[in-house]
């Protein structure tokens, strides 16, 4: 196989390369490549969605479509939960005396993000009516990793049937995400549309800097969506 002889970091376009080169008669497609690479690693969180590559899982994702032979002496034992893809030590109940008396805004952050991801995942059509998540060619629009320029949280169809590239952030959005945005919009351009496709993006945050609206006002394709987060109580039965 590719990674028969290899002992070091290999990154997803050289994958491609080796494959092609043994198949040159039938070339694969580079996203099916990708999908298989990410399948076939033990703790990339997209791997849940390829289940039939995952059995037989032997890489370890470096991030940024980089991979290598899993070692499970140094990499760990990495098992699939209600929460994702983790480390097998991460599942282990907490002791409330070991449990941080502060938690840093910036890891609240991280998991309201999460949440956030998850909950638009099964709601797609509450941020438009409609909307599909991704899936063609082995790939699967939900935290899709380029491998060149990042991972994007989620990646939709609309009904006319044009792609959408949907960045979650937690709290204010400022202008620097715009730059993020275009550049997630233009890998899916090049490499997953079809000629006569749009691509365009929505930011969803809980609010927005004044500079990024204006900055959007020269991007006709890309919109803002605003979330928000509410509290429901009930009586606890026993």
């Amino acid at each position: 196989g590719v990674f028969a002889q290899e002992k070091g970091i290999i990154n997803t376009a050289q994958v491609v390369d080796r494959i092609n080169a043994r198949y040159a008669d039938e070339p694969w497609k580079k996203s099916t490549i990708t999908a298989h690479l990410m399948g076939l690693s033990v703790n990339h969180p997209s791997s849940i969605h390829y289940p039939w590559a995952r059995k037989q899982a032997f890489l370890f994702s470096l991030g940024n479509g980089r991979y290598r032979k899993w070692e499970p002496e140094q990499d760990g034992t990495w098992i699939v939960t209600a929460d994702g893809v983790k480390l097998a030590d991460d599942t282990e109940e907490n002791n409330e005396d070991d449990m941080p008396l502060f938690i840093a805004p910036q890891y609240t952050a991280v998991s309201l993000e999460r949440d956030l991801e998850r909950s638009l995942i099964a709601n797609l059509e509450l941020l438009e009516s409609d909307l599909e998540l991704y899936q063609k060619d082995g790939l699967f629009g939900h935290q899709l990793d380029t491998g060149v320029v990042g991972r994007i949280d989620i990646l939709a169809k609309d009904k006319q049937g044009n792609l959408v590239v949907i960045e979650l952030k937690a709290g204010e959005v400022d202008d620097r995400v715009c730059g993020q945005l275009l550049r997630y919009m233009g890998w899916v351009k090049k490499e997953l549309a079809d000629t006569n496709q749009i691509v365009r993006g929505i930011i969803v945050g809980n609010s927005f800097k004044e500079r990024i609206k204006y900055a959007i006002e020269s991007l006709p394709t890309v919109s803002l969506k605003r979330y928000e987060v509410s509290f429901n109580y009930y009586d606890e039965t026993f």
